[in-house]
């Protein structure tokens, strides 16, 4: 297979693994532990698909500091969860923010392929 279309595959995979993130949100929000076990199986399977150095540091550290971010915020009345559960954020969230880092950094790196390939052939 041409690497193009490896490229394009991958996009459609990882804008894929997007859109089944903000449909479970969308949906699952009033119930937490169902979101949660949604969110933790895509971040298994996401992480089984990405999974270097670099996947791994944005998957921990945007988690990390959405969570901590959100849990300032909160605080300080910027704005609230409709269904909060520790320090004001859902129990999901970190999982969620953090594979959403994760997938953001990988089609970051895949439309920087593209791109590069699209200039290399002109």
């Amino acid at each position: 297979m041409n690497r193009a279309k490896s490229l394009w595959i991958s996009l459609a995979v990882q804008s894929a693994a997007f859109l089944y993130m903000a449909a479970c949100v969308s949906l699952l929000w009033r119930n937490n532990l169902l979101l949660l076990g949604a969110m933790s199986a895509e971040c298994v399977v996401a992480l089984a698909l990405w999974h270097d150095r670099l996947d791994l540091s944005f998957f921990l550290v945007i988690g990390l500091l959405g969570a901590l971010a959100e849990a300032l915020f909160v605080h300080s009345g910027v704005w609230q969860y409709a269904n909060p559960t520790v320090l004001g954020i859902p129990v999901w969230f970190p999982v969620a923010f953090g594979t959403t880092g994760l997938i953001g950094g990988r089609m970051a790196r895949t439309l920087a392929a593209l791109w590069d390939l699209a200039g290399s052939s002109t």
